[in-house]
């Protein structure tokens, strides 16, 4: 590269980067050719405004010329310029070397305004004028984006059994292995994950691996795999709820509720994550910590009708009965509540001797809890001393659940 535009990447090249001046000079001297390396040249370092400037004004007296058109149609899009885009990529007639591309472009553009159904069009007609693996492909990555990974797997499969395997540095086994997982087709994501090797996966490969891998009922296999994502130093927020949903089913919460102290770092504004942890810190009686969390989720969002059942539940276990009481007769109007109020509320009336407020409540659920057995237990004790007949019907619901609880059992006899 010669002149002006040589100069400019020297300049650039040494942190001088206020060059318009000799672009200018460039575009006056410099051959076509040399102006057309400097663009590329400057789209690839990222100055796309002083690309976009040197091609606006080759654009000028070179209107048909494609290269210029798609290069400067690709940075109206990156831009925001979408009408320009448009108008520019229309320019590239079928007859092109470029005319693919331009589709592709035309394609990504509507699509990213939300025209689905204009982005597929175009590249279902691309179809029509092109056998090149990448309209297929493309076609692909657009079901992929839109969540109809059933197209995007029988796309992937069709280029692999067309003998492409790799299409711009893309593996299509690794995006066929994950729009398996997408598609509930875990034990077909497996074998192809699987095909590839764990140690040439991307972090969202491996973290679609271990997804597949809990499918298929083998969480010591997610396990490895999301550690080693997070060794990698990739694991997103999803990694690391996925690995505390294998400790929670092996009954491990103290590795659960560190992995989920994890992922509340990450996030610390995702109330599900922290319902989460204040659960398992729940299992564990870990009371006044899970009451935080829960008191700050309930602040942040009062609709969280989970959160505010744990919580009474929590405060019934440890014998706060006025607490439970103030903090359900704040929400037991709302909009949106969950049948444990009625429930909780009754027995914290119950233990504060408001006998009546207790039966009121706890008649309020009978019916919707009429098949849980801490409930009916609870009702037993409720009703025993003032309704015999109710409190014995509770009792034997009871123990047709518990049918081993002989403690119970001998209250049968009263």
């Amino acid at each position: 590269m010669t002149n002006f535009s040589k100069q400019i990447l020297d300049n650039i090249a040494n942190a001088k980067f206020d060059n318009r001046p000799l672009m200018k000079q460039a575009l006056q001297t410099d051959s076509l050719d040399t102006l057309s390396e400097l663009t590329s040249e400057l789209i690839e370092q990222g100055f796309t405004d002083d690309a976009r400037f040197v091609l606006e004004n080759l654009k000028q007296n070179h209107r048909d010329n494609d290269q210029i058109n798609l290069n400067l149609a690709e940075i109206y899009i990156e831009d925001g310029d979408d009408d320009q885009a448009l108008e520019l990529l229309g320019l590239i007639n079928k007859d092109s070397d470029l005319y693919l591309s331009a589709q592709i472009d035309k394609a990504d553009l509507y699509e990213s305004e939300g025209l689905t159904e204009s982005a597929e069009g175009v590249l279902l007609d691309l179809q029509t004028v092109s056998d090149n693996p990448l309209v297929r492909f493309a076609l692909a990555e657009f079901y992929d984006a839109e969540g109809e990974s059933g197209k995007s797997v029988q796309l992937y499969d069709y280029l692999i059994n067309q003998g492409q395997d790799q299409i711009a540095d893309i593996n299509l086994h690794a995006r066929l292995a994950v729009a398996l997982t997408s598609n509930g087709e875990f034990e077909e994501a497996v074998s192809e994950f699987e095909k590839i090797g764990v140690k040439n996966l991307s972090g969202k490969e491996l973290s679609n691996l271990a997804q597949a891998y809990m499918q298929t009922k083998e969480p010591d296999k997610a396990e490895a795999v999301l550690k080693e994502n997070m060794e990698n130093e990739e694991a997103t927020l999803a990694d690391y709820l996925n690995l505390s949903d294998i400790y929670e089913q092996r009954a491990d919460y103290e590795q659960q509720i560190r992995t989920l102290q994890l992922a509340k770092s990450i996030d610390p504004y995702d109330l599900q994550t922290r319902f989460r942890l204040a659960l398992a810190q729940s299992h564990l009686g870990h009371f006044d910590d899970a009451d935080k969390e829960l008191t700050e989720i309930i602040k942040k969002d009062p609709s969280k009708t989970e959160a505010i059942s744990l919580l009474a539940s929590n405060l019934l276990e440890t014998k706060q009965y006025s607490e439970v009481i103030s903090l359900l007769n704040q929400h037991i109007e709302d909009e949106e509540i969950d049948q444990h109020y009625f429930w909780y509320l009754g027995m914290a009336y119950f233990h504060t001797d408001q006998q009546q407020q207790a039966e009121k409540n706890l008649l309020q659920v009978s019916d919707y809890f009429d098949d849980q057995a801490g409930f009916l237990k609870d009702a037993f004790f409720v009703f025993r001393n003032t309704d015999l007949t109710r409190s014995q019907n509770f009792l034997a619901k009871y123990l047709k659940l518990v049918p081993d609880d002989f403690d119970m059992e001998n209250y049968l006899a009263e």
